[in-house]
């Protein structure tokens, strides 16, 4: 099967980026023998995606199908309509983005609408979580959340980690799950629920954003931190949520996207009302348990959200398109 993926720009060990879960699921696709070809979009903000114009054109008369990865991507991907079309919605295309209030910022719920009827001229949609799928009805769409590399994240000794790191023992570390700077996701919600934890155990917390990291150090991350702290307003299916479940790090999120299904019934996370109070006392239970009690890895191979079981999962997404075409 040959494919041109749309994407935004991927990571690389000097240039972190937050598509990291999308690279990995390209080479995951690859590994079941597709024949995949990148149309990576770089350089100037918006005007990237007509200088793309003629290089669609051009892999067009190679491959049978195409799979654009967000909502821009898909704009891209439909200004031809001679192959067969897949778009993977990531999350705030859907949503829109909402600013420090929690409000959606008027401009991308616009944005948001038009990715919704872009979505109708699609032979597929794949959307992250049941939730995003009601959001685009009556368009419909097929839930398969990113996959996680499960031999890249897997436990290792926190000492070693920390070690690995630079950081001192002697006080508890939590991984805040992404940039401080983004209003969606309310940091400063996190630093209170640290800082109401911090009061409570009378020992030191040291909050850690997970921003700008090289790839290859995120598992290291997610190893040497006690637990992994999610504050956002919106969000799909996090990929940073399985990674640490991947690594058996206890998670404690607020109520969002398709977490409380992946946290139901996992051992030592919690899924908290987005109070400062209530996370602080998730953050207490995780510590209790304990990374040797979090069962996080058993319950993301149960739920069959590996590499390659989610690969599969889209190469039976891209059958059933072919076959219709």
């Amino acid at each position: 099967m040959r494919i041109l993926v749309i994407s935004v720009e991927l990571p690389t060990e000097n240039r972190p980026q937050t598509t990291a879960p999308q690279a990995r699921q390209i080479e995951s696709l690859r590994k079941l023998g597709n024949d995949i070809d990148i149309l990576e979009l770089k350089g100037v903000r918006k005007l990237k995606y007509l200088q793309a114009l003629p290089d669609l054109w051009k892999k067009l008369r190679s491959v049978d199908l195409i799979h654009a990865h967000y909502g821009y991507c898909g704009w891209l991907a439909r200004a031809q309509l001679t192959k067969p079309t897949i778009i993977s919605l990531m999350g705030g295309d859907v949503y829109g983005v909402p600013d420090s209030q929690g409000r959606i910022i008027p401009s991308t719920r616009l944005v948001a609408r038009i990715n919704q009827l872009v979505a109708r001229t699609m032979n597929a949609v794949i959307v992250k979580s049941a939730e995003m799928a009601e959001l685009i009805k009556p368009v419909p769409s097929h839930i398969i959340p990113n996959g996680v590399d499960i031999n890249t994240f897997q436990p290792m000794d926190p000492r070693e980690a920390r070690e690995m790191l630079g950081w001192p023992e002697g006080k508890r570390y939590i991984l805040f799950a992404g940039n401080p700077g983004n209003s969606r996701k309310r940091f400063p919600l996190a630093q209170a629920a640290v800082s109401e934890a911090a009061k409570i155990t009378q020992e030191p917390l040291e909050l850690v954003p997970l921003r700008k990291v090289a790839p290859s150090l995120v598992p290291v991350y997610m190893n040497a931190c006690d637990a992994l702290l999610m504050t956002s307003y919106k969000e799909g299916s996090p990929n940073v949520v399985k990674e640490a479940m991947a690594c058996n790090t206890p998670v404690v999120s607020v109520s969002v996207g398709d977490v409380p299904d992946l946290l139901d019934g996992v051992s030592g996370s919690m899924v908290c009302d987005d109070t400062p109070e209530n996370l602080a006392y998730g953050l207490l239970h995780a510590f209790s348990i304990g990374k040797q009690g979090s069962d996080g890895r058993l319950a993301l191979q149960r739920k069959r959200l590996d590499l390659e079981s989610v690969a599969k999962q889209i190469m039976g997404v891209y059958a059933k398109v072919l076959d219709r075409s």
